[in-house]
Protein backbone atom coordinates (compact mmCIF):
# COMPACT_ATOMS: atom_id res chain seq x y z
CA UNK A 1 0.00 0.00 0.00
CA UNK A 2 1.17 3.47 -0.90
CA UNK A 3 1.44 5.86 1.97
CA UNK A 4 -0.48 9.14 1.66
CA UNK A 5 2.78 11.15 1.83
CA UNK A 6 4.51 9.43 -1.07
CA UNK A 7 3.73 10.48 -4.63
CA UNK A 8 5.08 9.33 -7.97
CA UNK A 9 8.07 11.27 -9.30
CA UNK A 10 10.53 11.13 -12.19
CA UNK A 11 14.00 9.78 -11.83
CA UNK A 12 17.04 11.54 -13.23
CA UNK A 13 17.41 8.82 -15.88
CA UNK A 14 13.84 9.36 -17.08
CA UNK A 15 14.35 13.12 -17.33
CA UNK A 16 17.62 12.74 -19.26
CA UNK A 17 15.95 10.27 -21.61
CA UNK A 18 13.09 12.70 -22.35
CA UNK A 19 15.53 15.57 -22.93
CA UNK A 20 17.59 13.40 -25.27
CA UNK A 21 14.47 12.58 -27.29
CA UNK A 22 13.59 16.28 -27.55
CA UNK A 23 17.11 17.10 -28.78
CA UNK A 24 17.00 14.30 -31.38
CA UNK A 25 13.61 15.42 -32.70
CA UNK A 26 14.80 19.04 -32.90
CA UNK A 27 17.96 17.98 -34.75
CA UNK A 28 15.84 16.14 -37.30
CA UNK A 29 13.23 18.87 -37.87
CA UNK A 30 15.32 22.07 -37.88
CA UNK A 31 17.10 21.40 -41.22
CA UNK A 32 13.80 20.70 -42.97
CA UNK A 33 12.32 23.90 -41.53
CA UNK A 34 15.39 25.81 -42.70
CA UNK A 35 14.99 24.42 -46.22
CA UNK A 36 11.29 25.28 -46.25
CA UNK A 37 12.03 28.84 -45.11
CA UNK A 38 14.75 29.19 -47.77
CA UNK A 39 12.25 28.15 -50.46
CA UNK A 40 9.85 30.86 -49.28
CA UNK A 41 12.64 33.48 -49.34
CA UNK A 42 13.58 32.52 -52.91
CA UNK A 43 9.98 32.78 -54.08
CA UNK A 44 9.64 36.17 -52.36
CA UNK A 45 12.77 37.34 -54.22
CA UNK A 46 11.31 36.08 -57.51
CA UNK A 47 8.07 37.96 -56.82
CA UNK A 48 10.04 41.13 -56.06
CA UNK A 49 11.89 41.02 -59.39
CA UNK A 50 8.70 40.10 -61.24
CA UNK A 51 6.99 43.19 -59.77
CA UNK A 52 9.99 45.39 -60.60
CA UNK A 53 9.95 44.13 -64.19
CA UNK A 54 6.26 45.02 -64.46
CA UNK A 55 7.01 48.47 -63.05
CA UNK A 56 9.89 49.03 -65.50
CA UNK A 57 7.78 47.90 -68.44
CA UNK A 58 4.95 50.17 -67.37
CA UNK A 59 7.31 53.14 -67.00
CA UNK A 60 8.82 52.48 -70.43
CA UNK A 61 5.38 52.55 -72.04
CA UNK A 62 4.12 55.55 -70.04
CA UNK A 63 7.24 57.69 -70.52
CA UNK A 64 7.99 56.59 -74.09
CA UNK A 65 11.60 55.66 -73.35
CA UNK A 66 13.37 52.37 -72.68
CA UNK A 67 14.19 51.16 -69.17
CA UNK A 68 17.09 48.82 -68.42
CA UNK A 69 17.27 46.10 -65.76
CA UNK A 70 20.74 45.00 -64.65
CA UNK A 71 22.14 42.76 -61.91
CA UNK A 72 25.44 42.03 -60.23
CA UNK A 73 26.41 38.48 -61.23
CA UNK A 74 26.64 36.09 -58.30
CA UNK A 75 25.13 38.69 -55.94
CA UNK A 76 21.63 39.89 -55.12
CA UNK A 77 21.88 43.52 -56.23
CA UNK A 78 19.75 44.82 -59.10
CA UNK A 79 19.11 48.17 -60.75
CA UNK A 80 16.39 49.66 -62.93
CA UNK A 81 16.86 53.01 -64.67
CA UNK A 82 16.15 54.69 -68.01
CA UNK A 83 18.36 53.26 -70.75
CA UNK A 84 20.61 56.27 -71.22
CA UNK A 85 24.29 56.95 -70.62
CA UNK A 86 23.55 59.49 -67.88
CA UNK A 87 21.88 56.79 -65.77
CA UNK A 88 24.38 53.99 -66.38
CA UNK A 89 27.74 55.73 -66.37
CA UNK A 90 27.57 56.71 -62.71
CA UNK A 91 25.87 60.09 -63.18
CA UNK A 92 22.27 59.15 -62.38
CA UNK A 93 20.66 59.93 -59.04
CA UNK A 94 17.95 57.93 -57.32
CA UNK A 95 16.40 61.18 -56.02
CA UNK A 96 15.84 62.86 -59.38
CA UNK A 97 12.32 61.79 -60.30
CA UNK A 98 12.26 64.20 -63.28
CA UNK A 99 15.05 62.15 -64.83
CA UNK A 100 12.95 58.98 -64.55
CA UNK A 101 12.59 56.16 -62.10
CA UNK A 102 15.88 54.80 -60.73
CA UNK A 103 15.71 51.83 -58.39
CA UNK A 104 18.76 50.22 -56.81
CA UNK A 105 17.69 47.36 -54.60
CA UNK A 106 18.78 43.92 -53.47
CA UNK A 107 17.30 40.51 -52.89
CA UNK A 108 17.09 39.25 -49.31
CA UNK A 109 20.42 38.14 -47.81
CA UNK A 110 21.47 34.67 -48.85
CA UNK A 111 19.82 34.83 -52.29
CA UNK A 112 21.75 35.58 -55.47
CA UNK A 113 21.28 35.88 -59.21
CA UNK A 114 22.86 33.14 -61.28
CA UNK A 115 23.02 32.57 -64.99
CA UNK A 116 23.65 28.82 -64.85
CA UNK A 117 27.41 28.93 -64.86
CA UNK A 118 27.60 26.98 -61.57
CA UNK A 119 30.75 26.03 -59.72
CA UNK A 120 30.75 29.13 -57.53
CA UNK A 121 31.28 28.83 -53.81
CA UNK A 122 28.06 29.85 -52.12
CA UNK A 123 28.43 32.72 -49.69
CA UNK A 124 25.69 34.05 -47.43
CA UNK A 125 27.00 37.58 -48.08
CA UNK A 126 25.13 38.10 -51.33
CA UNK A 127 24.49 41.84 -51.17
CA UNK A 128 27.07 44.49 -52.02
CA UNK A 129 26.94 47.82 -50.22
CA UNK A 130 26.18 50.85 -52.43
CA UNK A 131 29.75 52.09 -51.94
CA UNK A 132 31.04 48.83 -53.48
CA UNK A 133 28.99 49.26 -56.67
CA UNK A 134 30.27 51.01 -59.78
CA UNK A 135 28.99 51.27 -63.34
CA UNK A 136 31.22 48.29 -64.21
CA UNK A 137 29.53 46.12 -61.55
CA UNK A 138 26.29 45.80 -63.48
CA UNK A 139 25.50 43.07 -65.98
CA UNK A 140 22.73 44.19 -68.32
CA UNK A 141 19.89 41.69 -68.52
CA UNK A 142 16.94 43.24 -70.33
CA UNK A 143 15.69 46.53 -71.71
CA UNK A 144 11.96 47.26 -71.66
CA UNK A 145 10.99 49.18 -74.79
CA UNK A 146 8.28 51.87 -75.14
CA UNK A 147 6.18 49.58 -77.37
CA UNK A 148 5.72 47.10 -74.48
CA UNK A 149 8.22 44.54 -75.74
CA UNK A 150 11.63 43.79 -74.28
CA UNK A 151 15.12 43.20 -75.61
CA UNK A 152 17.52 40.60 -74.20
CA UNK A 153 20.90 42.21 -73.55
CA UNK A 154 23.20 39.19 -73.56
CA UNK A 155 24.33 39.76 -77.14
CA UNK A 156 22.08 37.01 -78.53
CA UNK A 157 18.86 37.66 -80.39
CA UNK A 158 16.65 35.66 -78.04
CA UNK A 159 12.95 35.54 -77.44
CA UNK A 160 13.42 34.91 -73.71
CA UNK A 161 15.38 36.37 -70.83
CA UNK A 162 16.25 33.89 -68.09
CA UNK A 163 17.58 34.50 -64.61
CA UNK A 164 18.09 31.88 -61.93
CA UNK A 165 17.69 32.64 -58.24
CA UNK A 166 19.78 30.55 -55.85
CA UNK A 167 19.88 30.15 -52.08
CA UNK A 168 21.50 27.62 -49.80
CA UNK A 169 19.12 24.77 -48.86
CA UNK A 170 16.59 25.72 -51.54
CA UNK A 171 15.84 24.55 -55.05
CA UNK A 172 16.91 27.18 -57.60
CA UNK A 173 14.09 29.04 -59.34
CA UNK A 174 14.23 30.03 -63.01
CA UNK A 175 12.47 33.28 -63.92
CA UNK A 176 11.70 33.61 -67.64
CA UNK A 177 10.53 36.73 -69.46
CA UNK A 178 9.09 36.40 -72.97
CA UNK A 179 10.46 39.47 -74.71
CA UNK A 180 7.65 39.89 -77.24
CA UNK A 181 4.67 39.51 -74.91
CA UNK A 182 6.14 40.44 -71.52
CA UNK A 183 4.87 37.21 -69.98
CA UNK A 184 6.85 36.22 -66.91
CA UNK A 185 6.93 32.66 -65.56
CA UNK A 186 8.77 31.07 -62.67
CA UNK A 187 9.57 27.41 -62.12
CA UNK A 188 11.65 25.51 -59.62
CA UNK A 189 14.70 23.68 -60.89
CA UNK A 190 15.19 20.51 -58.96
CA UNK A 191 18.58 18.87 -58.45
CA UNK A 192 18.38 16.48 -61.38
CA UNK A 193 17.60 19.25 -63.91
CA UNK A 194 19.90 21.87 -62.43
CA UNK A 195 23.22 20.04 -62.40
Amino acid sequence: MVSPRSRPSFTLVEMVLVLALIVIIAAITIPSLDAMYADYKVMAAVDTVRARWAEARSRAVDEGRPYRFAVVRGKGNFRIAPDSAEHWSGGGSAESSAAGLVIEDALPRGIRFSFGEGGEEFSSNTVLAPAELSSASWTDVVTFLPDGTALALDGNDREEVRITFEARNAAPVLLTLRTLTGTVTARRLYEETWR
